[in-house]
């Protein structure tokens, strides 16, 4: 009885606690669901075979250092036989904003991208019940009183920068808008499976952008990185030092457009075996895209995108640049843009091929039909920096020719109807992502249709 009575009092507590709350908290709640179907000439293509936020490229001795890459990286251009694919990822997220505005509280959960048919832990097959469930977002944000600016801590989105770091991590952050400049400052907890036992991977932020005009943006970021003690995949420890300077850039002007990064990639690493000699990094990213708006419907634009890669695995200097954690828009068949990338399937999220950079020579347009009607287009060519020599007694650059399509009907304000195309003419350079030294890589075709659901 007296446990009756015990659970009585909870729940009427719980009630006039929510309630309480309810009158304190304005509630949102959004949305995004891809329902994908498509298919390729290449299914090695399609797992992501290299991931930013995984992988710290150097070689030493001799030795590549690919920690985190999924072996399909040597064999994405191998022959394979055509697949039918179909996919499906959704994300949620709830906000919760005092009725002041003064704080809120946000939560995302995310099913990542599964393939219709797994039967694995995901269970997306028959009867479902799968474990395939995530935490993107789970952080609160305060307003200060009297100093300005918000403070936001937990797993947040960074958005540093597009080439070094823009997906989630938690941390503690401050933000500041005064004027035409914004500002933010934070710190970020690194993944460390060592973190019970006083591991500590930081990474310290700086980031400064000003309307120095109505036309001209121009932004600043700095990131420094105290990286503890882990492995390389071949089994030796060492620990990092890494710095990344970056200057940015917007220029908007009647019918002309402009945008630009450069960043510079700097730092150590430092091994635990005296025997091995330290490593001493520095890396250049610069991209650089100029459009123009033939009116209002259509605009075209060009860009230049180039990514340094080490070009001696033997010396003790690494060249190659490294992104933190990034979905970059290169094209649909090696790196990630509109429903594939969404959905993960591509074979990089990372500018570059391994440790050998990349350039990007790209044409693109978009025309905006009418109200219900987009088509976008690109044409490129794609090198890495520095030459593939994974098969014997070769080397080259070149990837090949890549065609882009992608179509939008707008059906409604929160749906999407879309269609992706694209064709690699394969180049000498990709044979070296083959299985074989007696196989050349074969051209390749990305065709996929799906729907977004966005609220």
């Amino acid at each position: 009885m007296k446990h009756g009575y015990l659970k009585l009092i909870l729940t009427m507590f719980l009630f006039f606690a929510f309630s309480g709350t309810t009158y304190a908290f304005d509630y949102t709640f959004h949305g995004k669901m891809w329902q994908v179907f498509g298919v390729t000439d290449n299914a090695a293509t399609m797992p992501h075979s290299q991931k930013s936020g995984k992988t710290d490229f150097f070689s030493y001795n001799g030795a590549l250092n690919d920690k985190g890459m999924k072996s399909g990286m040597y064999n994405v251009m191998s022959e394979n036989e055509e697949s039918v694919f179909g996919l499906t990822k959704a994300r949620l997220r709830f906000e919760g904003t005092t009725d002041d505005g003064l704080a809120k509280i946000v939560y995302g959960l995310e099913v990542g991208t599964y393939n219709w048919g797994d039967s694995k832990n995901t269970k997306f097959g028959l009867s479902g019940d799968g474990i395939n469930q995530e935490t993107r977002f789970a952080y609160a944000e305060v307003t200060l009183p009297g100093i300005g600016g918000k403070i936001r801590a937990g797993l947040q989105p960074t958005k540093i920068n597009s080439w070094v770091w823009s997906e989630t991590a938690p941390g503690l952050t401050y933000h500041l808008k005064a004027g035409d400049w914004k500002t933010m400052a934070g710190w970020y907890r690194g993944e460390d499976d060592k973190i019970t036992n006083g591991g500590d991977n930081d990474y310290l932020v700086i980031k400064i952008d000003n309307k120095l005009t109505a036309n001209t943006t121009l932004g600043f970021f700095s990131i420094y990185a105290d990286l503890d003690m882990t492995d390389t995949s071949i089994g030796d420890a060492y620990d990092s030092d890494t710095y990344y300077m970056g200057l940015t850039g917007k220029f908007n002007k009647d019918a002309f457009f402009s945008n630009f990064d450069i960043i510079h990639q700097f730092g150590d690493i430092d091994f635990d075996n005296s025997a091995i000699e330290d490593l001493n990094r520095t890396a250049w990213l610069g991209n650089l895209t100029v459009g123009f708006k033939v009116n209002d419907k259509f605009k075209i634009s060009g860009n230049v995108l180039y990514v340094s890669g080490d070009d001696n695995p033997n010396d003790s200097k690494v060249k190659n640049f490294d992104s933190i954690d990034v979905d970059v828009k290169i094209g649909t068949i090696f790196f990630k843009d509109t429903i594939l990338a969404d959905c993960d399937r591509t074979i990089s999220d990372a500018p570059y091929i391994m440790d050998k950079g990349l350039i990007n020579y790209a044409i693109q347009g978009d025309y905006q039909i009418d109200d219900k009607n987009n088509l976008r287009m690109a044409v490129r060519y794609l090198t890495t920096a520095e030459d593939l020599d994974l098969k014997t007694n070769a080397n080259d650059k070149d990837l090949g020719y890549e065609f882009d399509l992608w179509y939008t009907y707008q059906l409604n304000k929160y749906v999407q109807l879309k269609l992706d195309a694209a064709y690699l003419v394969a180049g000498d350079g990709a044979d070296h992502l083959a299985a074989s030294d007696n196989y050349d890589g074969d051209d390749i075709y990305k065709l996929a249709t799906g729907i977004k659901v966005k609220f």
